[in-house]
Order: structure tokens, then C-alpha cells, then sequence
């Protein structure tokens, strides 16, 4: 089973949420996860970081919430590449807005440049469509758990 990481971008609590709820389900399917609300660049370049699990809503003008932006902007600035490592996203949003689930797709876009290999598809979910982001997270970590 892997070691996973799961980095939290939220503002209002629902990223959160979702996330806490992935790595539940992940615990329960054996692997060993830990939850990071600010995440730092050492924890997630640290050797036993298997697996990142970036769970992102998107602010403002379709920018990274505050608390997961100084992991991102460390990321860019360094270039760390991690090529032994895997990642998922899962990008909450309202396709009400412009840049819809734009966090997460930088999240996403970045990780590939730092050369993690994506595990699945990203998880866009859309606040005027999913009335309960956790279950649609839930039917996703399912299995993306499976391809790990």
C-alpha cells in the first residue's frame, strides 16, 4: 500500500472536508495517509511521499486558496522534479465562473512539469451540478485508490 499525501487548498471548509474524507476511505483501503492543511515543500518531497493527493477549491479570480498557494509558489520558484512519485487532483469549483476548477488545474499542470506521473483523470467537481462534493469524491477515489 502507498504513502500518501493529501494537500489541502480550501478557504471555506468543503475542500477540506472532501479531503478528510479521501484519505478516510484511503486509510480504510490500507493505505497510509496523512492530511496536510499547510502543506510544506519538504513533506512533500520527503522520501517516504509515495503518493500526493491534491485536494483544491478555487478562489477569487481562479486563483489557489491562501493556505495551499505558498506550497505552489515554493514549487514553481524550485522545480523540484519527482519523477518516483505519483499524483491525483481532485478540484472543487462553480462553472459559474470563468476560470471553473482553475486551482486545480495549475496544481495539476505544475506537478506534471516537476515530472509526477498523474494517476487517472482529475476530479472536476462543479458546485452548480454536484450537491454533495464528498460522494462524488468518494465514487472517484474508488478507483483511483484501484490504479495505484
Amino acid at each position: 500500500m502507498a504513502n500518501i499525501k493529501v494537500l489541502v487548498g480550501s478557504t471555506y471548509g468543503n475542500a477540506k472536508q472532501v479531503a478528510e474524507d479521501c484519505a478516510e476511505q484511503l486509510t480504510g483501503l490500507g493505505h497510509n495517509t496523512v492530511v496536510l492543511e499547510e502543506p510544506e515543500l519538504d513533506e512533500v518531497v520527503a522520501d517516504e511521499t509515495e503518493v500526493l493527493l491534491v485536494c483544491t477549491a478555487t478562489i477569487g479570480l481562479g486563483e489557489i486558496p491562501n493556505n495551499l498557494m505558498p506550497l505552489y509558489a515554493k514549487m514553481k520558484d524550485n522545480m523540484p522534479m519527482m519523477p518516483e512519485k505519483r499524483f491525483g487532483v481532485i478540484a472543487l469549483g462553480d462553472s459559474g465562473y470563468q476560470n471553473f476548477a482553475n486551482a486545480g488545474k495549475m496544481m495539476d499542470s505544475l506537478l506534471e512539469e516537476l515530472q509526477v506521473k498523474r494517476v487517472g483523470e482529475p476530479l472536476m467537481i462543479d458546485a452548480c451540478e454536484t450537491p454533495d462534493p464528498e460522494e462524488a469524491a468518494s465514487e472517484w477515489i474508488s478507483g483511483w485508490a484501484a490504479q495505484l
